[in-house]
């Protein structure tokens, strides 16, 4: 069944009693994006999700020449060999074929992981960063520049998503006003998690309708990365192998 309006109490009653006429214990409905969050605001949860998108849109994407992506992981912990051990054990797992990780001693509190296939793939990056933050129930930063236009970055606690930035909220296409607005970089979670001055993250971690509105991505990048206390946030695995004292740790 499609609903393209919002749920009004005779609709649920009436859907109850055909529920209850057929033996069903639960009720599945298709509506639009709209009217979605009133649907769950009713009680009705998120099964599946349902996206299109134009094939010239995707054409050209796939056919654009795009700068290339970089990124790194940030654990807040001075525990050196532990991101290691963490390191070996979860990029292997990783879809893409990781050849080589670096994992820069502690500065500021925070060490640093680069790695070679998260570069090529800012998903793994996420899923990189997520993993470390569960396995070592720590705050993690996933910090990164996108095809060479745009920044974000993701706080994890203890595996948990606390928070994400997208300095183009809308640059991968159009996302409903909400998720825009959860796309800036909420202060008090940020000072909470890093320390950083909440006034200080309003000044520094904007965003903007284009790119062109902003500084250049690599620019950005080093100024968020400098405002959450991580050194090296402007750059990815290549660079990684010149920090001083850093860690390689080759695939086999």
């Amino acid at each position: 069944m499609r609903f393209d309006e919002a749920p009004s109490e005779e609709t649920l009653r009436k859907l109850i009693d055909e529920a209850r006429g057929r033996g069903e214990e639960t009720l599945s409905i298709e509506t639009t994006r709209e009217a979605g969050d009133a649907w769950v605001r009713a009680g009705f949860s998120e099964q599946a999700r349902v996206l299109e998108a134009s094939v010239a849109a995707l054409e050209q994407r796939l056919t654009s020449d795009k700068a290339p992506s970089y990124g790194s992981v940030h654990v807040q912990t001075d525990d050196l060999d532990g991101v290691v051990r963490a390191v070996r054990q979860f990029v292997p797992r990783m879809p893409g074929g990781s050849k080589g990780s670096v994992v820069a001693p502690p500065r500021n509190g925070w060490t640093g992981v680069y790695d070679e296939l998260t570069d090529r793939n800012p998903e793994m990056l996420r899923r990189l960063a997520r993993e470390l933050s569960d396995r070592m129930g720590a705050v993690v930063l996933a910090l990164g520049v996108e095809e060479g236009q745009v920044v974000r970055f993701v706080l994890f606690e203890r595996g948990r998503t606390m928070d994400e930035y997208l300095s183009v909220p809308e640059y991968y296409g159009e996302v409903p006003p909400g998720d825009v607005i959860s796309l800036e970089a909420n202060p008090t979670v940020v000072a909470r998690l890093t320390g950083a001055d909440p006034a200080e993250v309003r000044r520094v971690a904007v965003t903007a309708a284009s790119q062109n509105e902003l500084p250049p991505a690599d620019e950005l990048a080093g100024a968020v990365g400098s405002l959450l206390g991580v050194e090296g946030g402007d750059h990815g695995y290549e660079r990684a192998r010149e920090i001083p004292d850093a860690l390689d740790v080759p695939r086999e």
